[in-house]
């Protein structure tokens, strides 16, 4: 099934194997000149895996730029993308609240030429972003949020017209990073309820304990809280690692779903936050199932940039 454009700012034309934006010159609301821009959203949504597309500069001026948006939020009109051109010849950023935020940049825009085709594409984990031209890393970098579940796009920025082909969206599913003591009774609770609840949810629920290889661990517990979508937290023992962990997701934003027994004498440090309490019954697996539900449901969607 082929794609389908909506351009939210901006004009297009579609050609037989291109989508290509109309540069130009205008002018700013404050009477200077500038030049035309293009918020093209698709029909494909996007909140991880790879997206790419093959860009052609049709004539090169200093200020051109296009970007591939990783997410577009419809109520807001905030998006994240990966930029090619602009300031730097890489770079991940966030439309938000009417200004950019730039969360890398890489390489300077003067190797940019007009009219050669650049395969340009990024690479989206959890918070990860990798930014690829040419088949080349060029840049990484670690998203302040878990980059949410969204319609995909185009975006530009110029004097002279942006060809785009090849756009293509392959999504990977999510991870949900599971953190608790590794003993009974709590690997039943993993087993029976946070792992078909996470599939169910269309996560892949991935415990320290599956982590396979060779490496540090702590450093392999690192990564996988920053690619995971969200983190599902155990915290009912006076755990340190357990809460050394919760403490790292919270310090880089993770979505945390923070999960007790019900009779839990919870630290001062965590009591404030909102937590599944269970009981180690019957009815209480039930119940903890529909609230892991719900919250997992809210964050595949969530969008929390500051």
């Amino acid at each position: 099934m082929s794609t389908q454009w909506l351009a939210l700012l901006g004009r297009f034309e579609e050609e037989p194997d291109a989508i290509v934006f109309k540069g130009g010159t205008t002018t700013l609301q404050d009477g200077q000149p500038g030049f035309e821009v293009a918020n093209f959203v698709s029909d494909q949504y996007f909140g991880g895996g790879r997206i790419r597309a093959d860009i052609r500069f049709r004539g090169r001026h200093e200020r051109s730029a296009a970007g591939l948006i990783l997410f577009y939020q419809p109520q807001s009109a905030s998006f994240v993308q990966a930029q090619l051109g602009g300031f730097a010849l890489c770079s991940v950023q966030t439309w938000a609240g009417q200004r950019w935020n730039t969360h890398g940049a890489a390489g300077p825009p003067n190797q940019l030429q007009p009219d050669v085709t650049y395969a340009f594409e990024a690479l989206v984990t959890g918070s990860r972003v990798m930014v690829f031209l040419n088949g080349v890393q060029a840049l990484e970098v670690n998203l302040p949020f878990s980059l949410p579940r969204g319609q995909a796009g185009l975006w530009a920025l110029g004097p002279t017209d942006i060809a785009f082909s090849g756009f293509s969206v392959i999504a990977e599913t999510p991870k949900l990073f599971v953190i608790m003591q590794l003993s009974p009774p709590f690997d039943d609770l993993f087993e029976d309820v946070i792992t078909p609840v996470g599939k169910k949810a269309g996560f892949e629920v991935i415990r320290a304990d599956q982590i396979a290889g060779p490496g540090v661990i702590i450093a392999d517990i690192e990564r996988q809280i920053i690619e995971a979508k969200a983190v599902v937290a155990e915290i009912t023992p006076a755990n340190p690692n357990v809460f050394w962990e919760v403490g790292y997701a919270h310090a880089i934003r993770k979505p945390t779903v923070l999960i007790a027994q019900s009779d839990t004498k919870l630290p001062f440090d965590v009591s404030p936050f909102r937590i599944l309490l269970y009981d180690n019954t019957i009815g209480g697996k039930a119940k903890i199932e529909e609230g892991l539900r719900k919250h997992l449901a809210v964050i595949q969607t969530q969008w929390a940039v500051g």
